[in-house]
């Protein structure tokens, strides 16, 4: 049975200075920094697809510097093997290509 979840990461630039007024409205001294903000540019939406018995890896051509659709996949062998088969069962995880999307997109985007 193959399971699949979804994650999402913002992605941003590094965390920019920021100067303004202080509490009483009064312009802080040139230079001076009253904190940092995290500027953001859309998300990225990760889907990975998980399972316990999976008889086949992916191949090089599938990941995507080779053209292939996926970013990452992790394999372990089980200590049984197929008895239909006779071909070794492996745990596996394959995350696909990420897909960018706006950030309201992202779920309780709106709380933030």
């Amino acid at each position: 049975m193959v399971t699949r979840s979804t994650s999402y990461r913002l992605r941003s630039s590094g965390p920019q200075a920021r100067s303004d007024t202080c509490g009483t409205g009064l312009a802080l001294e040139p230079g001076t920094i009253s904190g940092y903000v995290l500027q953001t540019f859309k998300a990225e939406k990760i889907i990975t697809d998980s399972c316990e018995d999976k008889e086949q890896i992916l191949c090089s051509t599938d990941m995507i510097g080779f053209g292939g659709n996926y970013t990452a996949a992790s394999y372990t062998a089980q200590r049984f093997l197929d008895p239909d088969t006779g071909n070794i069962v492996f745990q596996a995880s394959e995350t696909f290509d990420r897909i960018i999307i706006e950030e309201d997109e992202v779920p309780g985007a709106a709380a933030l």
